[in-house]
């Protein structure tokens, strides 16, 4: 009898183990989703600001368009808005504009693209600007913006 009393609990030790092992492999999971969740929801939320600074940006070139009808910056990211102290020159919180030398008619609109970044997420818009030619309507000056077509740039 005595030894049946000694080996009674040996096996606690291996179903012990095997416990232990499973419960850690188990939080190691839930931690690896966790960070994989929070880096996918951050990168969302970078691109989504991205895409705001941009838009911001093309509504800034429209009120400088609006302001002078002749207003062009044909350069490629020739003025830039920083959303955040020293955002471009830090690559974070910036858009950077450009204004075509288009004259608003239909055959030739005016293309504003504006590039939002926002750490590593970069995100571009573009919006054709149509203007009046002054000729339908006395009482609109020349260059009236009647019409905008925003469309989304992919890479």
């Amino acid at each position: 009898m005595k030894s049946i009393q000694k080996t009674r609990g040996i096996a606690t030790l291996p179903i012990v183990l095997i416990i232990g092992v499973l419960a850690l492999a188990i939080a190691v999971g839930v931690s690896s989703m966790s960070y994989v969740d929070s880096t996918i929801s951050q990168s969302s939320t970078q691109s989504a600001r991205a895409l705001f600074y941009a838009e911001a940006g093309a509504r800034d070139a429209l009120e400088k368009i609006a302001r002078n009808n002749t207003y062009t910056c044909a350069s490629t990211d020739c003025y830039s808005i920083d959303f955040v102290s020293n955002g471009c020159s830090s690559s974070a919180d910036c858009a950077k504009i450009s204004v075509s030398a288009g004259t608003g008619v239909t055959g030739n609109p005016k293309i504003i693209t504006s590039k939002g970044i926002m750490r590593t997420s970069t995100r571009t818009v573009q919006v054709s600007v149509i203007l009046d030619n002054g000729t339908s309507d006395a009482s609109l000056q020349y260059g009236a913006i009647t019409g905008t077509t925003w469309t989304e740039l992919t890479s």
